[in-house]
């Protein structure tokens, strides 16, 4: 397959990426800004791709290396023609200190992108709002609130053990006034 980087959107990209690492015994989960730039339909584009593996970098810089990829630092991987950065994020994949364990699975014409279900992820952009009084994230978890079908009470109670129920009263008034 030949790939045009430079016109590739995030979806086909994340796509392209997770099935060949896939094929080359590599499991990843997407998780941060582009699960919003798919949840949200690119109404927000992330140009950071970041995925959680257990492989460790040694194994995954020649698979990506084929696909024209190159670690640029640590855990970074950069290809000239193309837009995206891909950051592999230390695992476990987790929001704040609780452990993620169910995904969802987006089948593409380019392969299947494992990601943060939407609930995770409005707790993941909610984490950054919440620990770090990110305007961005807590827009970028409205947006992907109302667009999918999420779990608010989970959401609520999650808030509630990060003792943050002022921030998710804020996120919940958003989401009701919001017109995305």
């Amino acid at each position: 397959m030949i790939i045009d980087w430079q016109k590739a959107d995030i979806k086909e990209l994340i796509a392209i990426i997770s099935d060949h690492l896939k094929k080359n015994g590599i499991d990843v989960v997407l998780v941060g800004g582009a699960c919003v730039s798919i949840y949200s339909k690119n109404k927000y584009v992330s140009y950071d791709i970041d995925l959680i593996t257990d492989s460790p970098i040694k194994t995954i810089i020649p698979v990506l290396e084929q696909l024209g990829f190159k670690n640029i630092q640590s855990r970074l991987f950069e290809n000239p023609q193309c837009k995206f950065l891909i950051d592999f994020v230390a695992p476990p994949v987790s929001i704040g200190d609780k452990p993620v364990s169910e995904y969802n699975y987006l089948n593409t014409r380019f392969g299947t992108i494992c990601l943060l279900t939407p609930t995770d992820c409005v707790k993941d952009r909610l984490a950054a709002y919440f620990f770090w009084n990110d305007l961005q994230s807590l827009d970028q978890a409205v947006m992907v609130a109302k667009r999918n079908k999420i779990y608010l009470s989970e959401i609520k109670k999650w808030a509630e053990s990060q003792g943050e129920q002022e921030k998710h009263k804020i996120f919940v008034k958003r989401c009701k006034q919001e017109q995305l």
